[in-house]
């Protein structure tokens, strides 16, 4: 019995990672992309109702309550800021992730899923990885609704979105690395092939903020070698390498203009020569966004405004549909994840930055982190782990 409770949410997390309901819109019918929808937001209330009284769940952390809170301001301002500005708002839609977020929320209040739900998840980005890949290999873009004409300049996989890609890319790897721990070989071999699969794929992505935040987690996950005697031939050795391998790809005959250019825009951004970045017009987005947030900076402009306008930017697109205090409150929540985090042992310490950092970053150029049924649970993962640092251990 306590399997069928697991495959309640464990299908549902599959379905939504591999984007198979956009599947179903774009090559079979909307009627049947709407019934899966509706199946998968069934599975998760029968599994509330399934763990509701399983006397291993534990107590909800402040981390969920945390966000429990955010929710009640969010549509508590947001429905008021719809009503006096007289915005429509697809409510249901608007509340998937949250009914996600509680779910998830029972499922993961008991320990042992926690395991359960780091296999199912390198299992699945790791498939969205294969399928990024072969979609590149046969050029086939869902944002375009099958085979593309031309060649694909950048892999969207089943997500459409180079971005969105690259965020399960980098999930990936932070998972397999730090929570699969193979003893033999052959495991061994799994890993480092899972490894090397999350990074071609991200590689394929060609997203600047991807590239970016790669460095920024290598850092994290390779925090040893920042020793006193291991800095010095790092000072040598990474930049030089570095170096060698941007002006290899930049001479590839390979590699086309435009990925030469997304290159190019790498090293300006490490290099601080941001005026030379192309925003690919998400700036043009944001500044529109933010003529919206002065108007109302208080309320806002109510729930799925943001998204409505295309605002490219999770962190103040809440400002812009719910107001300033909602806004500061997220912040708040997030900037808890980072704390605690800092706070937690080793073992859970890095795992955990390495995770808010593509979550945080990648939030202000997407507008659909917190709205994503995968991504979601991620976060209510990591408000067990970091309220849980002072256990013995984690794993």
């Amino acid at each position: 019995m306590k399997k069928i409770g697991i495959i309640l949410f464990i299908i549902p997390l599959i379905l939504t990672t591999l984007q198979v309901q956009a599947f179903f819109e774009k090559f079979i019918s909307e009627s049947s992309s709407r019934t899966l929808a509706y199946a998968n937001l069934g599975l998760i209330f029968m599994g509330i109702i399934f763990f509701l009284k399983d006397q291993r769940r534990e107590p909800f952390t402040k981390m969920i309550k945390l966000w429990l809170i955010f929710y009640g301001f969010y549509f508590g301002i947001g429905l008021l800021a719809n009503t006096i500005h007289q915005n429509e708002v697809p409510l249901l839609k608007t509340l998937i992730p949250v009914i996600y977020f509680i779910g998830f929320s029972f499922f993961l209040s008991i320990k042992a899923h926690r395991k359960i739900f780091e296999k199912a998840v390198m299992i699945t980005f790791t498939i969205s990885n294969i399928l990024l890949i072969y979609f590149y290999q046969i050029n086939f873009s869902m944002d375009y609704d099958g085979i593309y004409e031309y060649s694909l300049e950048r892999a969207g996989g089943v997500y459409g979105d180079a971005n969105n890609a690259a965020v399960v890319c980098l999930l990936s790897f932070i998972f397999i690395y730090n929570y699969y721990k193979p003893r033999y070989s052959f495991g061994k071999m799994i890993k480092f092939l899972g490894i090397g699969i999350a990074l071609y794929s991200l590689i394929l992505t060609f997203s600047k903020t991807g590239f970016v935040v790669l460095i920024l987690v290598l850092s994290l996950t390779f925090h040893r070698f920042f020793s006193p005697k291991k800095i010095i031939p790092l000072l040598f050795i990474v930049p030089i390498s570095f170096y060698l391998f941007i002006q290899s790809a930049l001479h590839s005959p390979s590699l086309s203009a435009v990925q030469k250019t997304r290159i190019q825009d790498v090293v300006n951004i490490i290099t601080l020569n941001t005026s030379k970045v192309h925003y690919s017009d998400r700036d043009v987005l944001f500044d529109n966004m933010l003529n919206f947030i002065n108007l109302n900076p208080v309320l806002g402009n109510g729930i799925y405004f943001s998204t409505s306008i295309r605002g490219h930017n999770t962190i103040f697109g809440i400002w812009a549909d719910a107001g300033i205090f909602c806004f500061l409150f997220f912040l708040f929540v997030l900037f808890q994840y980072v704390k605690k985090g800092l706070a937690s042992t080793p073992d859970i310490k890095f795992p955990t930055l390495s995770i808010i950092t593509v979550l945080g970053i990648f939030m202000l150029s997407l507008q659909t982190i917190i709205d994503q049924a995968y991504l979601i649970a991620i976060f209510v993962y990591l408000a067990y782990i970091v309220d849980n640092k002072r256990l013995e251990s984690h794993y």
